[in-house]
């Protein structure tokens, strides 16, 4: 079940889960309001998975979710990143995990320019963050299907990468361990994909070669997150993400 709310242009803002008192939020798609599921007895969220790029589609799901987002200012260096995720536990129920999944060891973050249109984009930004360097903080909520708890997920962004204005995705993927065990899933935000700017893609490997071209999305499902960074004095941006829902379950 998935709820949504349509994306808007905003103003900078100070993020209440900012590390320093000069980081300001640059984009953010905050998750869908939890709705109540009878048959659980638990409000749940939905999600959808994501594999890290460096699993180059060879992961059992085969699939990565990235989001839209606009910058308007002239500079901003990126500072840090927040994220509701939930993962597997397969052949568990698991209400009383306290952490996602261990076969998850780190979550690729990675942000592209939208340039041209073929779908294949330059990589402006990397980062590969081990799951003990990610404050994982419970939602009280779950993910049907996956029965997971819902965390956000608070991490910082070393290297000093400065964003110039234009479009860009982020995509967020799980790093596993096992590549047929429990994987990473990023739960849905609230943008919709009813205008350009909030358009979400993603990229499956079912064809080897077809793994790393972005293909547009629109069925309303996208990404939680919320990126935060310094600005260029007098600063505003554009917030514009959305989001896909393919799901490959096992049998």
């Amino acid at each position: 079940m998935r709820f949504l709310a349509a994306s808007a242009v905003i103003s900078i803002v100070a993020s209440t889960a900012s590390a320093r008192s000069d980081e300001l939020v640059l984009a953010q798609n905050l998750p869908v309001t939890p709705t109540f599921d009878p048959s659980s007895g638990r409000f749940v969220q939905d999600a959808t998975f994501s594999d890290s790029m460096q699993s180059q589609g060879n992961y059992f799901y085969s699939q990565a979710l990235a989001q839209r987002f606009d910058v308007t200012a002239s500079s901003w260096t990126l500072t840090s990143l927040s994220a509701w995720a939930a993962s597997e536990y397969i052949g568990q129920n698991p209400p009383s995990q306290t952490a996602l999944s261990s076969n998850i060891s780190a979550l690729q973050v990675q942000i592209l320019r939208l340039e041209g249109s073929t779908g294949q984009y330059p990589t402006v930004a990397n980062w590969l963050i081990p799951i003990a360097a990610i404050l994982q903080v419970q939602q009280q909520t779950f993910t049907p299907g996956i029965y997971s708890p819902v965390f956000r997920l608070d991490m910082e962004l070393a290297n000093n990468f400065t964003l110039s204005t234009g479009s860009y995705i982020l995509t967020i993927g799980g790093v596993l361990a096992d590549p047929e065990g429990s994987a990473f899933a990023w739960v849905d935000g609230q943008a919709d994909g009813s205008q350009p700017n909030t358009q979400a893609f993603f990229t499956n490997g079912d064809v080897s070669s077809d793994w790393g071209f972005w293909a547009p999305v629109t069925d309303g499902t996208s990404g939680a997150f919320e990126l935060r960074g310094v600005p260029a004095p007098g600063a505003l941006v554009a917030l514009a993400v959305a989001g896909v829902a393919r799901r490959r379950r096992r049998d």
